[in-house]
């Protein structure tokens, strides 16, 4: 197989480094840690490949979970239950089911985004598949919908796209009218099923290649802060700062959490978290509103970044990215916030991601000017 072998040490890396760049989504660190330490422990393989290095003949495709943040009802539990359990790797077998309709074998797996638990996934199934998982993905950060997708952005197909739920059900799209109802079918599909595996933007390595069809390095960038966090609690200094510092970001606000409100809105985690300053923010407030992930962040009514730049929420104690709705009152914490991939300011990829995208009226400026 060919790419660069990760150690244990370099995935942990690569796992906390992506809570820092998830704001808040891309599922749970713990798990994330538990599935690759389980392949890991089955003799695995976790390879990472360069870009550069796909053959423009070759073919990769993104896998991805879809599911909202919210908590799986009750009576959900009860009907996967009753239907014999849960599919134990929908998102593997979703790629499996797009190879069998492509009647190819893929070279490599496109991280769908960088969040913990959405890596991971991407990496496993890549793992179980025998390939590497590029050293590229097609957000640079976790997001609330498959619009911010980067080849969907790009004016490349998504299509055919492979699904498969927790309960068995399999899905095929083979074309859309309109790109954005891949979003619609597979989100009607999660929130009927608790979840859905995708796998979708089987592209060629030539196009993966070329410029602004996916976010490159974003895998090796997610190691670098990681292990800039573990280097620094080692040394006794400061690893929130060093993971800042190792992603060229910002600090937007330190204090402690307070009130909080959310929904589990179509298929989507909406709601908003209050900050009460302490330290040099001491006096003030931020408050941070998200679907599934940070997207606007307003200190004492102050817009001080929005999306798709990225807004993390971390843990002071556990120098890791809170996801949503997890955070707990009195916790204290950290805001950063570091600049997107150029791709997203571009105007096609603003008219997916901006701010009044999601129904904010508010205007994006990029963090590095609202830093100055």
């Amino acid at each position: 197989m060919v790419g660069a072998l990760l150690t244990a040490d370099t995935l942990e890396d690569a796992l906390v480094g992506s809570s820092y760049l998830g704001c808040g989504g891309g599922g749970s660190l713990v798990e994330a840690r538990h599935l690759i330490a389980s392949d890991l422990a089955a003799g695995l393989q976790f390879r990472k490949l360069a870009v550069g290095e796909l053959a423009d003949s070759d073919r990769v495709a993104s896998p991805y979970a879809l599911a909202s943040l919210a908590p799986m009802s009750a009576e959900m539990k009860a009907r996967l239950e009753a239907g014999g359990g849960a599919v134990k790797a929908p998102t593997l077998d979703a790629m499996r089911l797009l190879e069998r309709h492509l009647q190819t074998t893929f070279a490599a797996v496109i991280l769908g985004e960088i969040g913990p638990l959405s890596m991971a996934e991407a990496m496993s199934t890549a793992a179980r598949l025998g390939i590497p998982s590029l050293d590229a993905d097609t957000v640079g950060r976790a997001t609330p919908e498959i619009n911010q997708h980067s080849v969907r952005v790009a004016g490349l197909p998504l299509t055919p796209a492979a699904g498969v739920t927790m309960f068995g059900d399999e899905v095929v799209l083979t074309g859309l009218r309109d790109p954005t109802r891949e979003e619609d079918v597979f989100r009607a599909l999660a929130v009927a099923s608790g979840l859905v595996g995708v796998a979708d933007g089987p592209i060629t390595g030539a196009d993966a290649k070329a410029d602004n069809i996916l976010v490159k390095n974003s895998l090796s960038l997610a190691i670098r802060i990681g292990r800039a966090v573990r280097l620094a609690r080692a040394a006794g200094d400061d690893p929130v700062d060093a993971a800042r510092i190792a992603g060229d970001g910002y600090t937007l606000f330190e204090g402690r959490v307070g009130a909080d409100s959310w929904q589990d809105k179509d298929g989507f985690l909406v709601g908003d978290v209050t900050l009460a300053g302490t330290g040099a923010y001491a006096g003030q407030s931020l408050r941070l509103d998200y679907k599934n992930e940070h997207l606007v962040a307003r200190r004492d009514g102050r817009v001080v970044a929005t999306c798709p730049d990225l807004i993390t929420m971390v843990d002071l104690a556990l120098h890791q990215g809170v996801n949503n709705p997890e955070f707990a009152s009195g916790q204290a914490v950290r805001v950063l916030g570091f600049r997107c991939d150029p791709l997203w300011r571009r105007p096609q990829g603003l008219a997916v991601f901006e701010p009044r995208y999601f129904g904010y009226d508010v205007d994006y400026v990029p963090i590095e000017r609202l830093a100055s």
